[in-house]
């Protein structure tokens, strides 16, 4: 996730009337989502589960401690990430696609899977990851678990039978400060999109995903939000823009079927600019409906864009949860 500057106290005031008349006036629009956040103790996970769990645990191992520190200053890092995912695509039975993505004289890669729609539609949906990291630290939340569970979805949806085309893809270059540049992976393929007419009907990023907790008080909010959400750390969260509302909303309604994770949604202004943070954003530039899953970042986790994010920081039995769901979800959202 791409870091969040310097709030000055005129942001944090705008904001903070804005959300005042959200809360007075459209807390409908922003805040009120189908179906019902999952409560209670979920069951073990069956034999399954436990498998994808280990498999989870060794996609973030691999990206965060044998590659480690991956980005444009350390480019054999980020070439091996891209290299790691190319298999890792090819395991779960696709092949994948290298799109260049030019950065400072050096070429990276986005890497794509496309999973073919048999209906007659031409629509298409977009879930992305992006596996490149900040100076100094491993990046296992940011953005490891991102790109482990993207890469799980392509061995649970290979062969899925779908209505609109499913694209998979490991974006590169979404950290600073690369973010909102002719690098950013996102932007070029989202505009790479648009110029060739792809009718994209949602985008989904999946932006920090593995760190949970339990503890009262551990979540934190932009101004007001607090008022509405919970205070503990163990949901994720779906995030658009007002745009998005309607992906944001049929996303959430559909995985509260099959989740055992709790889970909060939100459409807000752009002026919130927290919800500007990820891939989706690209996606919003280039005129296509895209929305972020993610457990917070720094909202959170305590060890965000630092050397203490670790793989064993994160809860694989979550992440493997809500995988599943995640799942099930593309699947119904790619049947029409």
């Amino acid at each position: 996730m791409v870091v969040k500057r310097r709030r000055s106290t005129v942001w944090l005031l705008v904001t903070g009337a804005l959300l005042a008349a959200a809360l007075g006036g459209s807390y409908r629009l922003m805040f009120q989502m189908p179906g019902s956040s999952y409560r209670g103790t979920p069951p073990p996970l069956d034999t399954r589960g436990e498998a994808l769990r280990e498999r989870l645990r060794s996609h973030v191992r691999e990206l965060s401690v044998a590659i480690g520190e991956r980005h444009a200053w350390r480019p054999k890092a980020l070439h091996a990430a891209a290299d790691y995912i190319e298999r890792a695509f090819r395991d779960a039975g696709l092949e994948p696609r290298r799109l260049p993505v030019t950065t400072g004289g050096r070429v990276f890669h986005n890497l794509e899977v496309r999973l073919p729609g048999r209906g007659a539609s031409d629509e298409i949906l977009v879930v992305g990851a992006h596996y490149d990291t900040v100076r100094d630290t491993p990046g296992a939340d940011d953005n490891a678990s991102g790109v482990a569970v993207l890469l799980e979805l392509a061995r649970l949806l290979q062969g899925a039978a779908l209505d609109r085309e499913l694209r998979l893809v490991a974006f590169v270059n979404e950290e600073e400060p690369f973010f909102a540049s002719d690098a950013m992976g996102s932007l070029a393929y989202a505009r790479d999109a648009r110029a060739q007419g792809d009718a994209i009907v949602g985008m989904i990023s999946l932006e920090m995903l593995g760190y949970y907790t339990d503890v009262p008080g551990s979540q934190a909010y932009p101004p007001l939000l607090d008022l509405v959400y919970p205070d503990r750390g163990d949901f994720i969260a779906f995030v658009g823009n007002l745009n998005a509302r309607p992906l944001v909303r049929e996303t959430i309604g559909i995985f509260r079927e099959h989740a055992e994770l709790p889970s909060e949604g939100l459409a807000a202004p752009e002026l919130l600019r927290d919800i500007l943070r990820s891939d989706h954003w690209a996606f919003w530039e280039a005129g296509y409906p895209a929305m972020m899953l993610t457990d917070t970042a720094n909202f959170r986790n305590p060890h965000y864009h630092g050397p203490s994010d670790t793989w064993e920081r994160l809860d694989y039995a979550r992440m493997a949860r809500l995988t599943r769901a995640l799942a099930e979800t593309l699947e119904r959202l790619a049947r029409g």
